[in-house]
């Protein structure tokens, strides 16, 4: 039990989003699947992610500098994290801001832009969205996605064979 900290288990979602919110730090422990939606919602609440799982690593590192943003804590190490961060919160006051503002400049890498179909969302919307993510038509998930891709099209462009059907040599 610590007192300035808030940790609890299946709690519904926005209850568990308002408690990112509140926080400075957010844990973003290794879950059932190989990607984690904590790490995606602790940058809009305005958190630093703490990721704790040796083999966990964050979508877009070749595109983004996660580190600045971002703390990962070795599981062998775990006894000693709630120590570090209170050190990193109280003496090293400028690191946080910092760690705070890179997450705040790269979290619109990870949100998907809308669809045709919500674009009269994003009309009705837009002031709020654009304040969010000011550059979110260049800097989004599908931007990512595709630029990683990209070289991946390309050197495996002649990596298929179509034998045995006949249509194709």
């Amino acid at each position: 039990e610590e007192p300035d900290m808030h940790v609890d288990v299946d709690v519904p979602y926005i209850e568990s989003f308002m408690g990112l919110t509140n926080s400075l730090f957010c844990f973003v422990p290794r879950g059932k699947s190989a990607w984690s939606s904590r790490f995606f919602q602790t940058f809009f609440a305005g958190c630093i992610p703490v990721i704790l799982n040796d083999r966990y690593e964050p979508p877009f590192g070749e595109i983004v500098d996660i580190p600045s943003s971002t703390i990962k804590w070795p599981m062998a190490e775990v006894k000693e994290l709630i120590a570090y961060l209170r050190g990193l919160r109280d003496e090293r006051p400028q690191a946080v801001h910092e760690l705070r503002e890179a997450g705040r400049a790269l979290r619109c890498w990870y949100a998907w832009p809308p669809s045709w179909v919500e674009w009269s969302w994003i009309d009705m919307n837009r002031s709020k969205f654009n304040t969010t993510c000011e550059h979110w038509h260049s800097h989004n998930a599908y931007v990512a996605v595709t630029r990683l891709l990209a070289p991946k099209a390309t050197s495996s462009r002649h990596r298929f064979f179509w034998k045995g059907d006949g249509l194709r040599s």
